[in-house]
């Protein structure tokens, strides 16, 4: 029998307020050691260099009003897919950001925040790549605002599903956005005849399409996992959209291929791993500090 293995990977840089991730005490570093102790075979890497900086190429005012457009598009591309139900409160939605996003590019034109979203991406792609070439059966990529409030209940959950389940692809363990903010309860099939293997009382959610609750803390089928870069390699690289948006855009092609197909993609509700970015408690954020 093949000895179990998971790939976790940590995106942060060097001036992160969650610098703490990055240590012996953070939690990739913890996880691992935990699977470690499981009996399972762990690789953990840690990227904090801005991989765009190192090779950038000139970016315009031009390039920050196609993403802004893009990505409002991308997003409305989404809501169709997903067949999100109330519509009408969607596209108001949607319209309002796309007020906010002109007024903020008309007050401030620089590229900052497309470097920034760049050096994102980068990140993210050179940890999918080094989990494909590592072999290991699963995959774990962590934002390093990732935080477990209750980290024995996230082993021996993780433990649980990787040891048990075949036909899981994508699993999303963070709580960035509540399920009713994403608008996709009506995909999700609560499914009892899963169970999480921690004390902690969560739901397995099986969904009908594949989506996403941000790219914070998802854990992957590596062979899925590979597939997903290999569609992101085929998709021009401007205009420039966050790295979370680019994987809706390959979870729609893959759906439409047939290569992730219905309750191949799952939440844990409540989640188990908090995005402290998102999270406006100031007690949270004090957790992370040296």
């Amino acid at each position: 029998m093949a000895e179990s293995s998971v790939f976790i990977g940590l995106v942060s840089h060097g001036q992160s307020k969650f610098i703490k991730s990055q240590g012996a005490n953070g939690l990739s570093s913890r996880l691992c050691e935990a699977f470690v102790q499981a009996g399972w075979k762990c690789k953990l890497q840690v990227n904090v260099r801005n991989l765009f900086d190192e090779r950038p190429f000139q970016l315009t005012s031009k390039m920050a009003r196609e993403s802004v457009k893009a990505e409002i598009n991308l997003e409305r591309r989404w809501s169709v897919f997903l067949s999100k139900q109330d519509r009408f409160r969607q596209s108001f939605r949607i319209l309002g950001r796309q007020i906010a996003s002109l007024i903020r590019l008309k007050r401030n034109s620089d590229t900052r925040e497309i470097r920034r979203l760049l050096n994102i991406e980068s990140s993210h792609r050179d940890l999918y790549e080094q989990a494909i070439l590592s072999g290991y059966e699963w995959t774990i990529i962590l934002e390093d605002d990732a935080f477990a409030p209750d980290f024995a209940d996230l082993v021996r959950g993780l433990l649980g599903i990787f040891s048990n389940e075949k036909d899981l692809k994508f699993l999303n363990l963070s709580a960035s956005f509540s399920l009713e903010s994403l608008g996709i309860g009506h995909i999700l099939l609560d499914d009892r005849s899963e169970t999480w293997g921690g004390p902690v009382t969560r739901h397995i959610f099986k969904s009908m399409k594949p989506a996403t609750n941000t790219v914070c803390a998802i854990a992957y089928k590596t062979e899925f996992l590979a597939q997903v870069v290999a569609d992101l390699n085929t998709q021009s690289q401007q205009p420039i959209i966050p790295i979370d948006w680019m994987l809706n855009r390959t979870l729609m092609r893959l759906w439409e291929s047939g290569k992730i197909g219905a309750k191949e993609c799952w939440f844990v509700e409540p989640a188990p791993i908090i995005q402290l970015s998102m999270n406006d408690s100031a007690a949270m954020n004090d957790i992370m500090q040296p």
